[in-house]
Order: C-alpha cells, then sequence, then structure tokens
C-alpha cells in the first residue's frame, strides 16, 4: 500500500509541475469550472501529503561499519588529500573518458546580467531552462545583491572539491574531518550536519537544493554557505520570494508543493543564488542521454537527481573533484538510505523520478576514469 502511495504522489507531482500553467488558466478562465478545479487540486496535494511509510524500522542503531574497512577508506582518503593538487585534472581526465562532450561554458548560478545560456537554450522550461518564468527570474535577480560566485570560490590556484550526498554509506565512516579539508563542500536538499560532524564534516560551501528538499531546521544552515535554489517548476519561483523577502506565502501558492516547504531560512539575502538549469539540461542530455524535453514521451521521462548534477556542477567549478555519501545497493534492503534518518533502502523502489541505475553507471564509468574519486565506495 505505502509503494502505491509513493508512487501515485510521484505521478501527481510530475503532472502537475508539467501542468500548473494549464490548471491556472482553468481556474482564472472558466469560472464554473473553479470549484471542481479547486477540489482536483485539494484532493492530488491530500494524496501527496500521505505518508509514504507507516513504519519505519530503526536501521540506524543497528548499522555499523566494520573497523578494517573505516581504515581502508582513511587510508585511501589521506592518500589522495596528501597528493598534489593537480590543475584541471578532472576535466581533462573527464574528456578523456568522453572525447566527444564537453562541459557547457556557463556560469553555475544565474547572474545578474540574465538569462544563462544562448538563445538555443531558452526554448526548455523548468528544470531544464526558464522559458515562461522569465519575468519571475528577473524579480528574483532584482532582489539579490549577489548573483555570481564569491570571490573567495573564485579561479585561483589550485582547489579540491568534495560532493556529499545523503547517502547511508557515511554512517561509521568518520571522515568528517578529511571531507572538512577540501576548500568546497557541497551538500544537497536537508542533508544536516550538527550531530553528524564526525561522519560529514562540519563544513558546507553550497547547499543545492529545491523547494521541497529544503531543511526546516535552523542550525542546518551554515551562515558562511551559499543557498543554492534549484527551479523545478514555476511555482518554484513564489517559495523563493518568500524565503529571500522573509514574508509568507499565499495558500494558494502553497498547494502547488507535494508536501510542506520551510518558509524561513535564517541565511541573510546575499548567501541566496539560483542554480543555472543549463546544468541539469547539461548532465540529462549530454552525460545520461535521456531524451530531448521535447519529445512526446517527456512527460513521463524521469530527472537527474540532484546528486549526479551536482557532481556536473563540482566538475564545473574546481581542479579535482571527490564525492562520498553515494550509492545505493539494491541488494542490501535493510540498510538506511540516508545518514540522518530510518528509512531503508527499500523506499528507492517506490520512487519513480529517476533513473538509479542508469545514474550509477555513470558515476562508476567517472570513478573508473579517475574523474571523481568516490571517498566512500557505495559506487564500486
Amino acid at each position: 500500500m505505502c509503494v502505491l502511495i509513493s508512487c501515485l504522489k510521484a505521478w501527481v507531482t510530475h503532472w502537475l509541475s508539467r501542468n500548473n500553467e494549464m490548471w491556472l488558466r482553468i481556474i482564472c478562465r472558466r469560472p464554473h469550472t473553479r470549484m471542481i478545479s479547486l477540489m482536483l487540486l485539494s484532493f492530488c496535494y491530500m494524496i501527496m501529503l500521505l505518508p509514504s511509510y507507516y513504519h519505519k524500522a530503526d536501521t540506524l542503531k543497528s548499522y555499523t561499519m566494520a573497523p578494517s574497512r573505516i581504515a581502508r577508506l582513511h587510508n585511501q582518503t589521506a592518500q589522495i588529500l596528501a597528493q598534489r593538487c593537480r590543475p584541471n585534472s578532472s576535466q581533462v581526465k573527464l574528456y578523456a573518458r568522453y572525447p566527444t562532450k564537453r562541459l557547457m561554458q556557463v556560469p553555475v548560478f544565474v547572474e545578474e546580467r540574465g538569462l544563462p545560456g544562448s538563445q538555443d537554450t531558452l526554448p526548455y522550461k523548468p528544470p531544464y531552462g526558464f522559458q515562461g518564468c522569465e519575468e519571475q527570474l528577473q524579480e528574483i535577480l532584482s532582489m539579490l545583491p549577489e548573483t555570481g560566485l564569491p570571490e573567495r570560490l573564485g579561479p585561483v590556484g589550485c582547489r579540491r572539491c568534495v560532493v556529499v550526498g545523503n547517502g547511508g554509506i557515511l554512517i561509521g565512516s568518520k571522515l568528517g574531518p578529511y571531507i572538512d579539508q577540501h576548500h568546497i563542500v557541497i551538500r544537497m536538499n536537508n542533508g544536516p550536519v550538527v550531530g553528524y560532524e564526525q561522519d560529514v564534516g562540519s563544513e558546507t560551501t553550497l547547499r543545492i537544493t529545491y523547494p521541497e528538499g529544503a531543511s526546516k531546521t535552523p542550525i542546518d544552515y551554515d551562515p558562511k554557505s551559499l543557498f543554492v535554489a534549484v527551479i523545478y517548476k514555476s511555482a518554484d519561483f513564489a517559495w523563493l520570494k518568500a524565503v529571500v523577502s522573509k514574508k509568507p506565502m499565499t495558500f494558494a501558492e502553497k498547494l502547488w508543493f507535494w508536501q510542506s516547504v520551510v518558509e524561513s531560512i535564517p541565511l541573510k539575502v546575499e548567501n541566496f543564488r539560483i542554480f543555472n538549469l543549463d546544468i541539469i539540461r547539461e548532465t540529462a542530455l549530454n552525460f545520461l542521454s535521456y531524451p530531448d524535453p521535447h519529445s512526446s514521451q517527456w512527460k513521463w521521462m524521469k530527472h537527474p537527481t540532484l546528486g549526479v548534477t551536482s557532481i556536473i556542477t563540482a566538475l564545473h567549478l574546481r581542479d579535482e573533484v571527490n564525492m562520498a555519501g553515494f550509492g545505493y545497493d539494491m541488494n542490501q534492503l535493510h540498510l538506511p538510505m540516508h545518514y540522518y534518518e530510518t528509512v531503508s533502502m527499500a523506499a528507492m523502489n517506490a520512487q519513480a523520478m529517476h533513473d538509479i541505475s542508469l545514474e550509477k553507471l555513470f558515476l562508476l564509468s567517472l570513478v573508473t576514469s579517475g574523474v571523481v574519486n568516490d571517498l566512500t565506495g557505495g559506487i564500486n
């Protein structure tokens, strides 16, 4: 039953994200259907608020990492960090592995000068572009005093970046001190730091998230970090405007989210950035070889996870890229899916939005080619 509810939630969420403009036109232009439309939206909203799991086994308490494995991970990571940083090494190896593919020459954030990418990229709607959202985008950009990469993260010297996934494979790894030795630490969604420092580190440079994935816990937001908002649907702009301006959303605006979202983020306005959707499109079409979103079958296709998208982001930013907390072992369904909660790996079977197997093959190719180092060994 819980798997059925989860799949239904995923389908409703994806359908609404692709058709929210149509529903708005119906509600606004056809008064006699307004009540029916609102009832349907309310029904969908109620479905998406139902819990995906009725019982959560406390897998965290029973999960331990063997001392020999901890020692092996530490020795491997120490050797990697002890080596001299090699400028552009990850990109050089990426192009050697994929000779016909190149990273787009675009910034990772949408900058104040306007829409990212070339005119060829503008016809794409979120999450692959900003078509239909140009005015909303410009409005948010006008509210942000800084939109580009901070000077401290600029291209000065050779630097290392680590992308910290939320995988349960981090539990007991004690890799925190090694993670904190990187120049840039990228985290995703609501992956917490406080209370988990021993395994995941304490530093955060970028936290990349979408509205439903953003943490509701104030201590999860490092005042020195950048909050990078990812726009998956046009309604996400209303949320971003609310958290930047410190003003609440309307009830109607809240209906477009498949679960309750945080409305107050304890960061200064200069800490907010808008993620360049060209990079999601690049990840999906160029590296994962997904079909073009203009395809008639696109409404049923999957999106890349923020995890693999963040790996591509790191390749744009830094000379050497490492990752930790990646890898779902579907042969170990009793293990924890995330390092901070009790949901087991079996929950991955219920999700319908991502092609985990395809992404793992892609990440495996990056690891075996030396493009990215896997500090926790979950991909291999």
